[in-house]
């Protein structure tokens, strides 16, 4: 179940996230600096080993089994947020259910406020939002959680102001892509499986 949103939060769902009800294919096409798909640009990241703990309270390196040899789908959320958080958490949602059950893929969503999204709230949002075993909601110590997101560029000075924020890549190659506006679940599956041809 979405959570219900503010006035400001619902306007923003239906006029920059209306393609998340109704998914519009779009295209990609391969070329020599890899996939071209509108509405992402590429990037290389190069992101530092940090200890991130799930929704089950579990600690995981964030160079090992987690990620290793996984295609990233990530955003950054935090648990309080009534404003854009939700619609991103509901992409991701949608995502989850159009991708394969067996698709090589990990979604992320990474708290922008670790010193309130516990292991335990994290689990609750990740209940509601029906997130499957391949997507992890992460937490961790602050500084971690800060060297993270400046790795991750997301300029997130004012959490009650942060811009949506969708990355998809991989950490062995550093290579990724990142939203240039609010992607729908659509865009990101195009994305990935041009990724993953």
């Amino acid at each position: 179940m979405i959570p219900a949103l503010k006035p400001a939060a619902l306007a923003l769902a239906l006029l920059g996230g209306a393609g998340i009800a109704g998914y519009a294919a779009i295209g990609a096409a391969t070329g020599p600096a890899g996939p071209q798909v509108a509405n992402f640009a590429p990037e290389r990241l190069s992101v530092p080993r940090v200890t991130m703990i799930d929704h089950e309270a579990r600690a995981h390196d964030f160079h090992g089994p987690l990620t290793q040899g996984q295609l990233l789908v990530i955003n950054f959320s935090y648990t309080t947020c009534e404003s854009i958080c939700p619609i991103g958490n509901a992409v991701l949602a949608d995502l989850d259910a159009l991708l394969p059950s067996d698709a090589n893929v990990r979604l992320m969503s990474i708290t922008i406020d670790p010193g309130r999204d516990t292991p335990a709230r994290m689990r609750d949002a990740a209940q509601e939002f029906g997130a499957s075993d391949r997507w992890s909601w992460l937490t961790g110590a602050p500084s971690d959680i800060g060297r993270l997101l400046r790795a991750f560029d997301a300029d997130v000075a004012n959490i009650e102001l942060h811009d949506p924020i969708f990355l998809v890549g991989d950490l062995e190659t550093g290579r990724f892509y990142r939203s240039l506006s609010f992607p729908d679940a659509a865009e990101l599956a195009a994305l990935v499986h041009s990724l993953r041809s």
